[in-house]
């Protein structure tokens, strides 16, 4: 690494960090650049969804008249 980026945080944010990349088996910064890098990435909107495909759950007694709606317009459902 060639640059230094100096953060302030409150202390539960650090240990929430730390606790994390120990769970990872990482340090705290390989940790922070982990989370760094997958922010500020650039992704097709249905690479960062696609594990929300098909799970729509709609409750049947509260509004079927929108529930029928909704499947006539998304061939998912």
């Amino acid at each position: 690494m060639s640059k230094t980026i100096t953060i302030r945080t409150d202390e539960m944010l650090r240990k929430q960090l730390e606790k994390r990349a120990k769970e990872r088996g990482l340090t705290l910064s390989q940790e922070v650049r982990r989370i760094l890098k997958e922010a500020v990435e650039e992704q097709p909107l249905g690479s960062k969804t696609k594990h929300l495909r098909g799970r729509l759950a709609l409750d049947r007694q509260r509004d079927e008249s929108w529930r029928v709606t909704l499947r006539e317009r998304n061939w998912r459902l």
